[in-house]
């Protein structure tokens, strides 16, 4: 029976601290952070100012510039999985830019260092994405920051 309880505790703890995590994560918005994934790969990413959308339920919703080794590109998590025959937009400062969805990831149509240096150049960013269930998202993020954690994301991986 101890044994059992001390399963049982150990797996809550284990699942309080994801959602722990999970909970002080969702708090910086507007913040771009760095994280390295390995020896050679590294991401910089936010988490949107707001997120609109006539929707019940949503995974989390990330804007990523990866780099491994000398390649670098640019994601977009949806929380969601995007209709494959819709493009996503993304808004810079007024300039759109067309995404491919797939699964619940979005992909640049152009070259990732057209994105990366409009977002460099930017203030601001809006996303707006379709679910397969037809349901229409906009989620803004601030570029204020980004070449600060883009200059880390070169130096630091």
């Amino acid at each position: 029976m101890n044994k059992v309880t001390y399963i049982f505790v150990s797996i809550f703890l284990v699942i309080s601290n994801v959602f722990a995590h999970e909970l002080s994560f969702k708090h910086d918005h507007g913040k771009w952070s760095f994280k390295k994934v390995n020896g050679n790969a590294c991401s910089i990413f936010q988490i949107p100012l707001t997120e609109k959308g006539d929707y019940t339920q949503r995974g989390a919703v990330l804007f990523y510039v990866f780099k491994d080794d000398d390649a670098e590109y640019v994601r977009i998590d949806a929380g969601y999985p995007y209709d494959p025959n819709k493009y996503v937009k993304v808004a810079i400062d007024g300039n759109n830019y067309q995404f491919f969805g797939e699964n619940d990831s979005a992909w640049s149509m152009k070259d990732d260092r057209i994105i990366i240096d409009a977002m460099k150049a930017g203030k601001g960013m809006t996303v707006v994405g379709y679910s397969q269930r037809g349901t229409e998202t906009t989620d803004t993020y601030t570029l204020i920051g980004f070449t600060k954690a883009y200059e880390a994301l070169q130096n630091d991986c």
